[in-house]
């Protein structure tokens, strides 16, 4: 206890109602309450600070895939919160605002590095001539974005506004094979005559060495029935990797809501993530669902839903008792709803 109380006083106060919460009811409404007003609008200002939001053909993620990040940094948030106040040694969060920032920072690059693979090794490339190179240096400026450029200009915090990208052919080393990476970069750093965001630089180098990542668009889904994972076996992935794939959550949301009524309340119910939580107290969190929405598509009272929030994941005898039919055909609800499932989400793709 004293260990747990000892935690608990080095984390941020605003994490204090959740951490302290004496029952599941009071935790989870203050878990939602961190996410949804303080987590998720400083998640979705990182990613747009961050990556290059959009539909046109220049931008780095579109609306979706944005939301699919921030979808992704939300997961991470609730597990790291819940293994915070469900064990008492665990490193505290001293300031969760930061922690956030960091977190969605992380998922924007690992994102970039996944997209983007011969991008980064060129950025990676680059930094490396200029953190080792004499003359040359990468910074941070106030805002903690990344400069770079000649080293007497650490001391400036606001890149120069440049347009070498209007005389690209004029720079010497435009091709890679006539020129070393150091004698490009400095005639970069000439023609700019101040520093430039390290991103910008290698948009620039990536431009005049044509090196280009191809996107292959993704045409498939997995062989999983519709995503959703089994409440019968333990072998699957767990939900909490497919909500990373927030559209398909969203299309797939929209698939069981057509489902017959006892098919959904068979599946979800019954549904669990690979730690064997309940996955419907997620849908909230990242926005797929209300608990007022998800009562009305199991046809029943939210204060109802609401009283079985903390029990979640039910059991099938549960289920068979609440549908007033047998455990065994609990199981073929279950079944029949993850097969018709399983069929729409093929033909929407073909």
């Amino acid at each position: 206890m004293s260990e747990r109380v000892a935690s608990t006083r080095r984390c941020d106060a605003v994490l204090l109602p959740y951490l302290q919460a004496s029952d599941e009811t009071a935790a989870g409404a203050a878990l939602e309450q961190l996410i949804c007003e303080l987590a998720q609008p400083i998640t979705r200002e990182v990613i747009r600070s961050k990556l290059r939001v959009g539909q046109s053909a220049n931008r780095d993620v579109s609306d979706d895939e944005a939301a699919d990040l921030a979808g992704e940094v939300t997961l991470k948030l609730v597990a790291r919160l819940r293994e915070l106040k469900s064990d008492p040694v665990a490193k505290a969060v001293s300031i969760f605002r930061g922690y956030v920032v960091v977190t969605a920072y992380h998922a924007c690059d690992e994102y970039l590095r996944k997209k983007y693979p011969r991008r980064n090794s060129l950025k990676n490339q680059l930094r490396y001539v200029m953190t080792h190179s004499v003359g040359f240096a990468v910074w941070e400026d106030d805002e903690g974005d990344l400069l770079c450029g000649l080293a007497a200009w650490k001391d400036q915090s606001k890149p120069v506004k440049t347009r070498i990208r209007e005389s690209l052919d004029k720079l010497p080393g435009s091709n890679k094979s006539k020129s070393s990476p150091r004698e490009l970069l400095a005639a970069i750093f000439a023609r700019a005559a101040g520093p430039l965001p390290l991103e910008d630089l290698v948009s620039l180098v990536a431009d005049l060495w044509q090196v280009r990542d191809v996107i292959a668009p993704i045409t498939s889904i997995d062989g999983d029935p519709a995503g959703v994972p089994s409440a019968d076996t333990g072998s699957r992935e767990g939900l909490d990797t497919r909500m990373e794939q927030r559209s398909h959550l969203e299309k797939l949301w929209a698939e069981i809501c057509e489902l017959p009524v006892r098919q959904r309340v068979a599946l979800l119910m019954s549904l669990r993530d690979s730690s064997g939580r309940g996955v419907l107290t997620l849908l909230p969190l990242i926005g797929i669902a209300s608990l007022r929405q998800i009562a009305g598509i199991l046809a029943m009272p939210a204060e109802k839903l609401a009283s079985l929030w903390n029990q979640l994941p039910l059991d099938d005898a549960a289920i068979a008792e609440s549908l007033a039919i047998s455990r065994q055909q609990v199981i073929n609800l279950r079944k029949c709803a993850r097969e018709r499932l399983w069929r729409r989400t093929r033909e929407s793709i073909k």
